[in-house]
Order: C-alpha cells, then sequence, then structure tokens
C-alpha cells in the first residue's frame, strides 16, 4: 500500500506545477489586455479635436454690430433752399454715434495642421446715428423757416452734420476696430484654446 500511495505523488506534484503555470499565463494575458487598451484609450485622446468654420461663424455671429458709441453735442447750418448762400436757421442737438463692424463678414482661415485660427476683422464703420430730436434749440435768421414741419428738416440736417463731423474722428474708429477685437477673441478663444488652437486677429 505504501509503495501504490509513493507511486501517486509525482502525478499530483505535476498537475500542480501544470495549475500554476496556466495561472500565470492567464495572468500575463489579463495584463496584457488591460495595458492595450489603455494604451488605445490614450491614443485617442491624444488625438486633436477639430474645430469647423461653420461653428466659428455661429460663435461670432452676434447681432450687435456696434462696439463704440460716441456722444456728441453739435450745432447744424441749415441753407434755405432757394438762396443757398444763406442761412435760414442754426439748430443745435445732442446725438449718440454708434460705430462697429459687420460680424458676418469677419474672415475665417482656419489651419488644422498649425492649429492656428486667423481672424480677419472688417473695416469698421459707422452704424447708426441717434439724435435726441427733444435735445433740439433753434436760433432763426430767417422767420419764415419757422413752420410747423421744421422740426422734421433740422432732425435731418442733424443727423447729416454728426455724420460729417464723426467721418473725421479717427480716434473713435480706431477704439471701435479694438473693441471688435477684442469681443471676436473673447468670443472665440474659449471654445478653440481647450482643443489646442491659438487665435490671431489680422
Amino acid at each position: 500500500m505504501k509503495r501504490k500511495t509513493d507511486r501517486e505523488k509525482p502525478g499530483k506534484r505535476h498537475r500542480g506545477r501544470l495549475a500554476l503555470i496556466i495561472g500565470f499565463l492567464l495572468i500575463l494575458a489579463a495584463g496584457a489586455l488591460l495595458y492595450f487598451r489603455e494604451e488605445k484609450s490614450n491614443n485617442k485622446k491624444s488625438e486633436p479635436e477639430i474645430v469647423t468654420e461653420s461653428q466659428l461663424k455661429e460663435i461670432i455671429n452676434v447681432s450687435e454690430l456696434s462696439t463704440f458709441t460716441a456722444v456728441y453735442n453739435g450745432v447744424a447750418q441749415v441753407m434755405n433752399e432757394e438762396k443757398p448762400e444763406e442761412t435760414d436757421y442754426y439748430v443745435s442737438y445732442e446725438a449718440k454715434v454708434n460705430v462697429g463692424i459687420d460680424f458676418s463678414e469677419i474672415g475665417i482661415d482656419k489651419d488644422d495642421r498649425g492649429m492656428i485660427i486667423r481672424l480677419t476683422i472688417p473695416e469698421v464703420d459707422i452704424t447708426d446715428i441717434e439724435v435726441d430730436i427733444a435735445s433740439l434749440d433753434y436760433i432763426f435768421l430767417n422767420d419764415k423757416a419757422n413752420t410747423a414741419s421744421v422740426s422734421m428738416e433740422a432732425y435731418r440736417a442733424c443727423e447729416e452734420d454728426v455724420k460729417n463731423e464723426s467721418a473725421g474722428q479717427k480716434k473713435i474708429f480706431e477704439l471701435a476696430e479694438q473693441n471688435a477685437e477684442n469681443i471676436v477673441t473673447a468670443l472665440v478663444r474659449p471654445v478653440v484654446e481647450p482643443l489646442g488652437y491659438t487665435v490671431e486677429i489680422e
């Protein structure tokens, strides 16, 4: 009986070793599988996300065109229609001039290889003129010009006067352009910089 028992021991040892080897191989296989899955996931994360031009246009498509407002206190001179060399009256006024850009005209140049967004700001222009009709005050040189319709005529004269005056003021156009650049940058940067893009204004 002892000899029979002694013969069984090598078989048990062999099976035990085999089970250990198989278990070790399974652990290695599981570790390798987890490693390759993690590498694949990391590779996917490292791929840069691409922003489209249509997305950028939606971001900067704002309805407000004015980027700077100037306040004017002016005096318009209204001439006689029949005698253009003679002045009918002077009218003082208060007005606001809105200067800005058309945001739909902003140029977009997207370089996905260099990860750069280049934005071209269009020319700044006067977008609106608001004359305060309640502020109109007259000095008549021709009493016949003081009619019921004088306020409408004076209003148009004030609009034209403030338009001509503001057109020569380079400073308000420079400020409007700078504000436009700041607005566009503030709209675009928070969206594209996390994706790895840089923003350049031209």
